[in-house]
């Protein structure tokens, strides 16, 4: 492969990958979550959102 093709292929992939990280926000905002978890983070076992309960 050349240089460009390289590129090309690595910026087809980056918005790949923006477009699923955009659908995934989507889905986790419009959720009905159900949270199970521990002392530090608990975790919607429906859309797999982690929210830290403490920092």
């Amino acid at each position: 492969m050349k240089v460009v093709e390289i590129q090309s292929k690595i910026q087809d992939l980056r918005d790949q990958l923006i477009f699923w990280e955009n659908h995934l926000k989507d889905v986790q905002s419009n959720c009905d979550h159900h949270f199970e978890g521990e002392s530090l983070y608990q975790k919607c076992t429906k859309c797999q959102k982690v929210v830290a309960l403490y920092y």
